[in-house]
């Protein structure tokens, strides 16, 4: 069973996240009083221009970028009261990443890059074996990276994501070095992730044709939470694109 189907509260809780950086005498509120809850089962896009905070939030989601105030919580637990080590091993096990660069292995196997986060043996390959039939990439198992293509490469992250059974997944700009059919390929697996498992996703994009595949979009504007709208499911990028100018708009905000 998902462990997201027994947790008994929102597996990303984020409540008035603070995050400001100086550059020389200026400070710079990246991330100002951030609130965003994501239930079980869902798939969130967290969508905004270069600078709008995305990025910064989706490291304080992880415990990556230590936040100034406000609370992150991950499945419950509050990331701030963990040590270095004992996040480090919390982010092993609860939380799932996805890059646009893929951070594969390249001396690597798939099935060796899939079991890499996995420090619970019991069962691994079992999980492993299931991940790659789930994701089309048995055939692929025993390939290294530079065998694969962009496309393969990604299901091999996401099935590395996946392995620890995360409370969430997060995934930055995941389709970002993806042609256009293979990144709708990662998108549509990601919807089905969340629809049939109940996997806890939240990507980060500036795409609409990638924020379409979401049950809601969190639009960020200078470190704020502007607005968030749920898309119709028609999977059109154009109305994708249409609301989040409406939204943008209608906070009095320049495209």
């Amino acid at each position: 069973m998902n462990q997201n189907e027994t947790s008994a509260v929102p597996p990303l809780q984020v409540q008035s996240v603070v995050k400001r950086f100086h550059q020389g005498e200026n400070v710079i509120a990246a991330l100002d009083g951030i609130d965003l809850t994501v239930q079980a089962g869902e798939l969130v896009a967290i969508m905004g221009a270069s600078g709008s905070g995305k990025s910064t939030l989706l490291h304080a989601m992880t415990g990556l970028t230590e936040i100034d105030s406000g609370t992150v919580r991950v499945d419950g637990e509050d990331l701030s009261q963990f040590s270095d080590y004992e996040l480090t091993r919390f982010r092993g096990r609860k939380i799932g990443l996805v890059f646009q660069s893929f951070n594969l292995i390249p001396t690597l196997t798939a099935e060796d890059n899939i079991r890499l986060p996995a420090t619970e043996t019991s069962g691994l390959e079992a999980r492993v074996g299931t991940l790659l039939e789930r994701l089309g990439m048995t055939a692929r198992r025993l390939h290294k990276p530079d065998a694969l293509s962009g496309g393969e490469q990604q299901r091999i992250a996401i099935a590395r994501a996946l392995v620890t059974d995360p409370a969430i997944v997060l995934a930055d700009e995941p389709t970002g070095s993806l042609d256009s059919v293979s990144g709708q390929e990662i998108c549509r697996l990601l919807r089905e992730l969340s629809s049939e498992q109940r996997r806890t996703i939240v990507i980060v994009t500036h795409e609409p044709h990638v924020a379409m595949w979401a049950d809601r979009v969190v639009v960020l504007k200078d470190g704020k939470n502007l607005s968030e709208f749920c898309p119709s499911g028609n999977y059109d990028p154009q109305e994708i694109a249409n609301r989040y100018q409406s939204e943008l708009n209608a906070a009095g905000v320049p495209a």
